[in-house]
């Protein structure tokens, strides 16, 4: 159910914004973190407000120059359009030396280079996590000097493309799956009533 106060427009962005939620739980975002988000769409941008309203700092990157403003816009606290060296040395420079701590890839397309970005750009054992849809060809020598963790983020949580939970709404045990699809839809629904995210 909606929450009062939230408007029906706002509302009707809850599956993408779940998509986004779940990004954050599989990388583990917390307090403070440095978070690099490559791929500032949609799901992109709804990443960004939710990266804030978790307390984490945010470094925006896109090709497109309107997208990077908006991030900013929403809170990014730095962003650019270049997937290259000189970005992911931006990105040491944010983070104090160490680079970053999440890396969310919410870019879509058909190269890797959103990953030789997040390589580029991660901290010592840095979690990476696939949002979107890129090449899920891995740049060997970063990742293993790095020993980096790669994560590909299942649309919007547990209980996504199991019939049992989806059609026959059957539950999971909250003590073992805290947070299903349907938990971080209520969540972002919450986020939005309580004005800590707004659109």
């Amino acid at each position: 159910p909606i929450p009062s106060g939230v408007d029906r427009s706002d509302a009707a962005f809850t599956t993408i914004g779940a998509i986004a939620l779940h990004g954050l739980r599989t990388g583990g975002v917390s307090l403070g973190d440095r978070v690099l988000v490559i791929g500032l769409g949609l799901i992109g941008q709804l990443t960004v407000r939710l990266c804030r309203a978790a307390g984490a700092h945010v470094f925006g990157v896109d090709p497109r120059r309107d997208r990077v403003d908006l991030a900013l816009q929403s809170g990014a606290a730095a962003a650019d359009t270049a997937l290259d060296k000189s970005t992911a040395q931006q990105v040491h420079d944010w983070s104090g030396g160490r680079g970053a701590d999440v890396v969310l890839i919410t870019a879509g397309g058909a190269d890797n280079q959103p990953l030789v970005l997040a390589g580029e750009a991660a901290r010592d054992k840095a979690k990476v996590v696939v949002v979107g849809a890129v090449s899920l060809d891995v740049p060997r020598e970063p990742f293993y000097e790095k020993e980096l963790s790669v994560t590909v983020s299942r649309s919007y949580g547990p209980g996504r493309y199991d019939p049992s939970f989806e059609e026959k709404g059957m539950a999971y045990p909250v003590g073992f799956v805290p947070w299903t699809e349907r938990r971080n839809m209520e969540e972002f629904l919450s986020l939005l009533a309580s004005r800590r995210l707004t659109l």
